[in-house]
């Protein structure tokens, strides 16, 4: 497994500072480096959480209106929506929405 180092120190104000500013650059466009690249990483992956639960959803839904609550896909995505759910619940609860 691969570990991941922290690029970051939390502040006693509660913000956040990168350790190594070589892992941030900043150019005409603005800033790049390591670190965006992993902060754009996690906002992602958040946002496309959120686009699967509105998808999911939206299927749910229709199966529920077709009366296939029974079904192993019904079972899936519910199972899906549950799993999202508490992932986004613990991006929540460390200030990430």
């Amino acid at each position: 497994m691969n570990e991941l180092e922290s690029m970051t120190r939390k502040l006693e104000d509660k913000s956040f500072r990168i350790e190594d500013v070589s892992k941030i650059k900043l150019g005409e466009d603005g800033y790049s480096g390591e670190a965006i690249d992993r902060l754009g990483r996690f906002e992602n992956m958040y946002f496309d959480l959120i686009a699967q639960q509105v998808e999911i959803s939206k299927e749910l839904e229709k199966l529920r209106s077709e009366g296939k609550t029974k079904t192993v896909r019904f079972k899936q995505l519910l199972t899906n929506k549950l799993t999202n759910s508490n992932i986004l619940v613990t991006f929540e609860m460390h200030g990430l929405k």
